[in-house]
């Protein structure tokens, strides 16, 4: 077997994957690759120089690509039995998600000699508290089926806020809907096709399940002037804006930053360059794992973004040899940026030393930005620690302890039977970080603060716990910088907000927190 496959992801100490998992992992991999490339691809097109038609095929395009990526990575996740990250993602800028909804479908409506249309009204938050997928699917689904029984005729997604609430109508020209799926709908029951097409009434079902899931209602009518009309209801608890900010409202600064680059694939390069060049980061690319091994021992860098699989020497096998060396680049932050994501993969990517884990592709250019500042130990437009040392001379605001309408959303979003699994994995989580943190600062143990913190930002994030988060963010950054003296007293109310957010995981999965370990409890 060749150096740069995965065979070295699984060295002594790690578990090996069934056939069945094995396979999972091959094939996640591989569509994830398939999926970078793709969407890298549209990225680099010169859209300038193609005419209008052709332009609008790419915009469609360029969204069905993102939402297929979205889809993908899902279901292989779930496949994978990693369901609470399905659900990390909670917020949608909602500018962003109509421009890529417009180009998608205008496109598709084009084709088919028709015309769709979006229309806004009243005053519309910035940012929806709903998982963008989720969202994607159910409104896909019906302007899909709108699509598919007006053909070339137009059809209409209109937005508007009502009574603090959100409204997303759809409507068709068609023959609208018959009163037997208007009624199998409200009764819960199959819906069968409607009109000369088939296929639709798995698409409404679809549409009607995930509605439900995000605590929303989907209404079926016609028109009294002929048509089908679809609603979606969003109540106020589940669009009601964070505190979060629009993906580009922020974009990181990362001046002066030199990033190694470790990617054997040209495209995947390019869009990095790109990326991180508009960022006004300082980008060198190494093609192959001695390339970037040779370039580590040439130049000083603040941060390797190394990818796994590479020829000659696997990202495993760099990351392993870096942290073996004496100096001060074994002490350099490496994050591995890959399409091997599920969990035994994970395992062994953390084994060989790598700070975190980036995942392909790129979905937005501002988190991965605000990560690779993490990771450095920069600010990330989060609190500083001496926000938490000094709160009194600081006006920075570090959020809710718990959006509690941000973690009904993500059970919601799991559903009745899978909400109970989730709060049972979540629990065992986070109480696994608090014995890990706790005994990482009692011995000043720094790659340990880092990897925990790492773990408990992502969970906070998912959950609705800002404060949390950002506490968190503050002891990861103090970690990076060696601030070894302050570390106790960062870590003391970041132990008690998680020792909270413990108790609460466990209220709503119904059984009894163990004693707190710092008072002596079983």
């Amino acid at each position: 077997m060749a150096e740069g496959s995965m065979a070295p992801s699984h060295p002594p100490g790690v578990s090996q994957p069934d056939a069945r998992d094995d396979t999972l992992q091959l094939f996640s991999h591989d569509i994830r690759s398939a999926m970078s490339d793709v969407i890298g691809g549209l990225r680099l097109l010169d859209r300038h120089r193609l005419p209008p038609e052709a332009q609008l095929q790419i915009d469609r395009v360029q969204a069905a690509a993102d939402t297929l990526a979205g889809l993908v990575d899902g279901a292989l996740l779930a496949a994978a039995g990693d369901r609470l990250f399905q659900y990390d993602d909670q917020e949608l800028d909602l500018a962003a998600w109509l421009s890529a909804l417009e180009g998608r479908w205008s496109g598709r409506a084009r084709a088919a000699g028709g015309h769709f249309v979006i229309t806004r009204d009243g005053d519309l938050p910035p940012v929806l508290a709903v998982p963008q997928l989720m969202l994607d699917r159910i409104i896909g689904n019906l302007i899909a089926n709108a699509l598919i029984h007006a053909p070339g005729g137009v059809v209409t997604l209109d937005m508007r806020d009502v009574d603090a609430g959100v409204h997303l109508t759809i409507r068709d020209h068609g023959p609208g809907f018959s009163p037997q799926m208007l009624a199998m709908l409200g009764e819960g029951s199959d819906i069968g096709a409607h009109g000369p097409h088939a296929g639709a009434g798995l698409g409404l079902r679809i549409a009607a399940s995930l509605t439900g899931e995000i605590g929303g209602r989907l209404l079926l009518s016609n028109h009294p002037d002929g048509g089908g009309v679809a609603r979606v209801i969003l109540p106020a608890g589940v669009v009601a804006p964070s505190q979060a900010q629009p993906d580009n409202a922020h974009i990181p600064d990362l001046a002066g930053l030199r990033i190694l680059v470790a990617e054997d694939n040209l495209t995947n390069q390019t869009i990095l360059r790109q990326i991180l060049g508009r960022m006004r980061a300082d980008v060198t690319c190494a093609a192959d794992g001695l390339a970037a091994l040779d370039a580590l021992s040439a130049t000083r860098f603040d941060i390797a973004l190394i990818d796994i699989e590479m020829p000659r020497l696997s990202g495993l096998q760099v990351m392993a040899t870096v942290r073996a060396r004496h100096d001060a680049v074994a002490k350099m932050p490496m994050v591995a940026l890959t399409a091997y994501v599920l969990r035994d993969n994970r395992e062994a990517i953390y084994a060989a030393g790598a700070d975190g884990i980036i995942g392909k592709p790129i979905s937005s250019a501002a988190d991965f930005g605000r990560a690779i500042l993490r990771y450095v130990g920069r600010p990330s437009g989060l609190p500083e620690p001496e926000d938490v040392l000094y709160p009194a001379r600081s006006s920075a605001a570090f959020g809710k302890v718990l959006d509690h309408d941000r973690f009904d959303a993500l059970l919601a979003v799991a559903g009745a039977t899978g909400a109970p699994e989730l709060l049972q994995r979540l629990h065992e989580d986070l109480s696994a970080v608090l014995a890990a943190l706790d005994q990482g600062v009692a011995a000043a143990d720094l790659a340990q603060i880092r990897g925990q913190t790492h773990i408990l930002i992502a969970l906070s994030g998912a959950v609705g716990a800002d404060r949390l988060y950002r506490l968190a963010e503050v002891l990861n950054i103090a970690a990076k910088r060696r601030r070894m003296a302050d570390l106790a007293a960062l870590y003391a109310p970041c132990r008690a907000d998680l020792l909270g957010l413990i108790a609460t995981v466990a209220g709503q999965a119904g059984f009894v927190t163990p004693d707190d370990p710092a008072r002596g409890g079983g």
